[in-house]
């Protein structure tokens, strides 16, 4: 069985991932955001694409299947949490594959999070994000 996923070591010491499988979803309006979870994702060695806001992201996840999906909640034309209700529909009207969903927000109020979960959501990453939490996250879904 070809392995899929391995842990290397960056000259530094910090854990590497590899993967020749799984996509991820990076979905923020913000520019800077989008930029330094893109470069995680590259540095671990694992593909990614962007999305500026809800409507960007359902496009993506049209045509690709993803690992998983980090998606911000305040966004302009369509924000996280309705973007994330109408995947959670479609996938049930069309049979697709459930994809993880991780709220990304500044905002870590248990009412807030409460929303995430009433949306389908599966996790939520406070901003700003601690790397280290993000990569007990993804490890796991890069398999």
């Amino acid at each position: 069985m070809e392995k899929l996923l391995s842990i290397k070591c960056r000259q530094d010491g910090e854990p590497k991932v590899t993967s020749t499988k799984k996509r991820f979803l990076v979905v923020d309006d913000e520019k800077l955001i989008r930029f330094f979870l893109k470069e995680f994702f590259n540095i671990h060695e694992l593909p990614v694409e962007e999305a500026m806001n809800g409507k960007e992201a359902i496009r993506k996840w049209e045509q690709h299947d993803f690992a998983a999906i980090l998606m911000d909640i305040k966004m302009p034309e369509l924000d996280g949490l309705e973007a994330t209700r109408i995947i959670r529909r479609r996938e049930k009207d069309e049979g697709r594959a459930y994809t993880p969903i991780f709220a990304i927000s500044g905002c870590a109020y248990n009412d807030f999070r409460l929303q995430c979960d009433n949306a389908g959501m599966d996790g939520f990453i406070p901003k700003p994000v601690d790397f280290d939490h993000l990569i007990e996250i993804i490890l796991p879904l890069a398999q």
